[in-house]
């Protein structure tokens, strides 16, 4: 669900941008200092977004599904847990 409003984000924004600069609507230094900061915002968006290789979202995606995967196998291999479990 993240990851899709993240990557509907950065295409939003790129398809804004790309209408700005062709609309020819916007002029001179207003111009200029919206695109800028519209550009830092696409480079925002697009480091979380599948546009890019190294996408952090994932990667924490990924990261906590392994540590979940991790505490399972700690509370069903570890043997010293299980029997502290049966000292209730």
């Amino acid at each position: 669900a993240i990851k899709e409003r993240i990557d509907d984000s950065y295409d939003e924004l790129t398809r804004l941008m790309l209408r700005i600069e062709s609309d020819e609507l916007w002029k001179g230094k207003e111009k200029t200092t919206f695109m800028a900061y519209m550009g830092l915002m696409q480079q925002y968006h697009k480091s979380f977004s599948k546009a890019n290789g190294d996408n952090p979202v994932q990667q924490a995606i990924d990261a906590l599904k392994s540590h979940g995967d991790r505490v399972d196998d700690f509370y069903d291999e570890f043997q010293e847990y299980k029997d502290m479990e049966d000292m209730q």
